[in-house]
């Protein structure tokens, strides 16, 4: 059926281009929602970095995830999937006041704290608008996760160092108080943490952590936001693991998890709802011998998928490139590459792929709805970047496309002051 619609589509639309089944979005949230013991109280929050794209967002929504945000375009993106940002949580390192304003006129009331002076800027901007918001702090756990990419447990720009909290809470914590409440505690330990038991690990301590901080911080821990993790292959074949186990995990944490049981129990995850429901959609465009090795062009490349920014990594060697079922010629090593003028735009070396691999062939990459379009260095080259094509059943719902080309932005929105008075001002 996959295959079917991918085929179809491309007779619609000139490839490179995303298809995401917002059916498959549903079903992962479905997955989720349903490892979390009901006496949790549980909260499952759409990180929007994996993917901000309006239509899958919504999907994500309607299947009952709320929103995790760390930007104003983030928030416009949110704002037409239709998510109730009275029930979002904001976040992210170095925000301004800009930025926070912006949220609050928005209507998010809640935010996760990173630091002292994001406290101040949250404060102040409470303050600005004369409402009360609250805050989850951010904690920096002394032990670090088993994932691929921790970002906990070790030296990090995110979040307060639990040492600092346990030491400087109770004093600090008072300066905003009419305007920030803090209520509880926000831990993200990292991306792809693992399966069940590891996962399990990671909130076992964070239910230690967060009774810890509160009480000897002295705020109610009305919320436990655990973060997720929650794995699934990136640009590969296949499934993430079984995580069922993990609500009998959950439920065994709980009952011993003293001033947490009277929080909610939050959850984040954007590559677990959005990775499965995305398949990049390329042609070959080229196969060349050169020395001793074959090269397969494609029309896309690190500038459509993953790239050097994003996830900070180039993907290397790393993707599945599914060829046409009708190509069953013995298997060859063949790299696979892009349309870029360097030799970065490597999407894999040594791929096992048929001989009789052909120019013009239809191929995919699975599992890309997380981190693609929006992690990639889309302005490289200045190429067009792909369609994103949202679906259900292989029913067009909507099509988008990053705005390409340099569209020049007027003088006039930007402040008068000459370039040299304002340097010499700086």
């Amino acid at each position: 059926m996959e295959i079917q619609t991918m085929t179809a589509l491309s007779e619609r639309f000139p490839t490179p281009f995303y298809a995401y089944d917002l059916e498959l979005a549903q079903k992962r949230v479905s997955e989720l929602l349903s490892i979390f013991p009901e006496e949790t109280n549980p909260r499952l929050l759409y990180s929007f970095k994996s993917n901000p794209l309006p239509a899958l967002a919504r999907a994500i929504r309607e299947a009952g995830a709320e929103a995790d945000l760390t930007s104003p375009g983030e928030i416009e993106a949110a704002t037409a999937a239709g998510f109730e940002f009275s029930k979002a949580l904001f976040g992210g390192p170095g925000n301004g006041a800009e930025e926070i304003d912006a949220a609050i006129a928005s209507g998010v009331r809640r935010f996760s704290i990173e630091s002292w002076q994001d406290y101040e800027v949250i404060g102040a901007a409470a303050a600005r608008a004369n409402v009360l918001v609250q805050g989850l702090l951010r904690v920096n756990p002394a032990e670090p996760p088993k994932a691929k990419l921790a970002m906990s447990g070790v030296a990090s720009q995110f979040g307060f160092e639990e040492e600092d909290l346990l030491e400087n809470g109770s004093r600090r914590l008072g300066q905003f108080a009419e305007h920030v409440a803090v209520e509880g505690i926000h831990i993200y330990w990292g991306t792809q943490v693992g399966g069940p038991e590891e996962l399990a690990a990671c909130f076992e301590n964070a239910v230690q952590a967060a009774c810890q901080i509160s009480e000897t911080a002295g705020f109610p821990l009305k919320v436990l936001n655990f973060g997720g993790g929650f794995p699934w292959p990136y640009a590969k074949s296949g499934e993430g693991p079984d995580l069922q186990p993990l609500r009998a995990e959950l439920k065994r944490i709980f009952e011993n998890a003293g001033a947490a049981k009277e929080a909610d129990w939050w959850f984040e995850s954007g590559r677990y709802c959005s990775a499965s429901s995305g398949t990049l959609v390329s042609r070959v465009m080229d196969i060349k011998d050169s020395k001793d090795r074959r090269f397969v062009i494609l029309d896309t490349g690190i500038h459509h998928l993953g790239g050097m920014s994003g996830l900070g990594r180039i993907p290397r060697f790393a993707i599945d490139l599914i060829p046409p079922a009708e190509r069953t010629g013995e298997l060859q090593k063949m790299d696979i590459v892009g349309q870029l003028c360097t030799p970065l735009d490597l999407l894999g070396r040594n791929q096992q792929l048929p001989e009789d691999l052909q120019i013009g062939d239809l191929v995919t990459i699975p599992n890309v709805g997380a981190y693609g379009v929006t992690g990639s260095l889309t302005g490289f080259l200045s190429r067009p970047t792909p369609l994103e094509i949202c679906h259900r059943g292989g029913e067009v719902e909507s099509i988008f496309q990053i705005r390409r080309g340099h569209g020049e932005v007027s003088i006039e929105n930007f402040p008068q002051e000459p370039v040299s008075e304002a340097l010499s001002n700086a």
